[in-house]
């Protein structure tokens, strides 16, 4: 038999929770991803320092005192709930300034998800043609089917979409980083989340496998109204 427990959580790191963003040595990612949802961005380096530069066009400043941006030993960025705000050039460099590795992020709206479920016959967005300077094809770049969330029983999978644009005979690139400054009010540009019916079997020896941690417990109804329950080690991405 297995107990629920409703969890109130207390804040503290758990590194190895985040989800790693990582690109090869001295090349340039650029990468779609969901406001709200902690990443780490990879640079293999001691010491290293990384810089910033927003899609407004403005100079590259030394990331040291942003609130949700923390420098991690060993030369990664870990960035706490993400703001569309923060769409951009990030760039990791040693202590003479030499590049190491960058990352070009749309941190796309999750507040403008467009949600489905295949089981209700729902529709996911279709490409369009909107013209943004020029005619262009705005379409979802679909990630894989997560895995089920249940197992031996009917569960759900979902997976990600993300908004991206294509110009003619030119690769696609994601929605925000393409328009960049431009103040462009559409519907079609936003990211979007797809979920189906799944089943599958158990595999014990893996479900035991899977870490978990057990803040304070409350039963519901006895404090207050309402509440807001936060799984400190939950991500969209998983």
């Amino acid at each position: 038999m297995v107990t629920t427990w409703w969890l109130v959580g207390l804040s503290f790191p758990t590194l190895w929770a985040q989800v790693l963003i990582s690109c090869t040595y001295k090349s340039l990612c650029p990468r779609a991803l969901l406001s709200g949802n902690d990443i780490v961005l990879h640079c293999d380096h001691p010491r290293a320092l990384w810089y910033f530069s927003s899609i407004m066009g403005e100079e590259p400043f030394l990331l040291n005192s942003i609130f949700n941006v923390k420098n991690l030993p060993g030369g990664s960025l870990q960035l706490v709930n993400p703001q569309p705000s923060q769409t951009g050039l990030y760039r990791c460099q040693d202590s003479n300034n030499a590049l190491l590795v960058q990352y070009e992020i749309d941190f796309q709206d999750v507040a403008t998800l467009h949600l489905t479920h295949k089981g209700l016959s729902q529709k996911p967005l279709q490409n369009e043609t909107l013209d943004l300077g020029g005619k262009v094809r705005v379409f979802t770049h679909w990630e894989p089917w997560q895995d089920c969330n249940r197992c031996g029983v009917p569960g759900e999978r979902k997976r990600l979409g993300y908004c991206y644009v294509q110009e003619p005979q030119e690769k696609p690139m994601p929605c925000w980083l393409y328009v960049r400054e431009e103040k462009v009010q559409d519907s079609r540009l936003r990211p979007e989340l797809q979920v189906e019916g799944c089943h599958v079997p158990c595999h014990p020896g893996q479900e035991l496998d899977q870490p978990y941690f057990a803040f304070d417990t409350y039963q519901l109804g006895k404090l207050t109204n309402g509440m807001w329950l936060t799984c400190p080690v939950a991500s969209v991405y998983r």
